[in-house]
């Protein structure tokens, strides 16, 4: 039964489960809850908040279950929620540490270099942006 529920779970998110989409995991030397603000942020000052050409437009959902200590930020494309381009999750792995995965589309911007842009702004407490050269 759980099983089934994750799978639907992962298919309403718009990231099938038995897709093959880069992945970047990596550990955070800073507490879960921190390196959640941390990614919250990442998204904000890459997609949310700049303007994008033609007008595209990128927003978040966002999620904290501060009971099971999960942290879930899904980047998507206005007005198309259910349609994740990007995933970032948050656990912890001790007191003081945490580990991050962040899976991405694999498509246009939504690549191996918007994964390296993700981990070095999570993990540096600083937002670096994709860079969208080259």
């Amino acid at each position: 039964m759980l099983a089934a529920l994750i799978f639907l779970g992962g298919c309403a998110s718009g990231i099938d489960a038995g897709g093959n989409f880069p992945r970047a995991t990596f550990d955070v030397n800073t507490p879960y809850d921190a390196a959640y603000r941390r990614a919250a942020e990442f998204a904000r000052v890459c997609h949310t908040a700049p303007e994008h050409p033609y007008g595209v437009q990128y927003g978040t959902s966002e999620t904290l279950d501060e009971k099971f200590a999960v942290g879930r930020i899904a980047v998507f494309k206005v007005p198309e929620p259910t349609v994740h381009l990007e995933v970032i999750e948050v656990k912890p792995k001790g007191k003081t540490d945490a580990t991050v995965t962040v899976t991405v589309l694999g498509q246009g911007s939504w690549d191996a270099r918007e994964l390296d842009a993700a981990k070095q702004s999570i993990q540096s407490a600083t937002p670096a942006c994709r860079d969208s050269k080259g």
